[in-house]
């Protein structure tokens, strides 16, 4: 019987190490809360900017280690998707929806940052600037094909 028991717990290990190996992404998501101020005539408004993180790890094993039980893990791009909602009335609903996606580097950093007009989303050297006053972006010409962008508004 002690046997019959040890079998079944190799068997088992070894199951869950096999499933473990075999996995080809992991996902993670955050919800971060800021609220910033912008000059209206001399008066200072208060908004706020909710962004929920969707990241999609993606592995890649060097090609030199395959079917050995160590492999080397080979850095790839994480596919990053940010949902950015923008509430300019403080009340509990969000007027301004925007879908932000980009594949960032292992090292890449994410920082949202209050201007003048609006905010700034910098990653990685690159700049998505937001403009609260009339709800626009821009997207600096050489960072263009490094973010995705979708836009919707609150219709209800």
């Amino acid at each position: 019987m002690k046997n019959i028991a040890t079998l079944l717990s190799i068997f088992l290990m070894a199951g869950f190490y096999g499933y473990s190996q075999s996995s080809n992404s992991g996902k993670m998501k955050t919800t971060i809360h800021k609220t910033f101020s912008v000059d209206k005539n001399g008066t200072e408004f208060p908004y706020n900017v909710k962004i929920l993180e969707t990241k999609n790890y993606t592995m890649a094993w060097d090609e030199k280690d395959r079917g050995q039980i160590d492999q080397d893990r080979k850095p790839t791009p994480t596919q990053v998707t940010k949902l950015i909602a923008v509430d300019t009335d403080n009340d509990k609903e969000y007027e301004h929806f925007l879908v932000l996606k980009y594949k960032k580097s292992v090292a890449g950093n994410f920082q949202v940052v209050p201007t003048a007009k609006g905010f700034d989303v910098k990653v990685e050297d690159r700049t998505f600037k937001y403009h609260l006053n009339n709800g626009k972006y821009i997207i600096n010409s050489d960072d263009q094909d490094f973010f995705t962008v979708e836009e919707f508004k609150d219709i209800g």
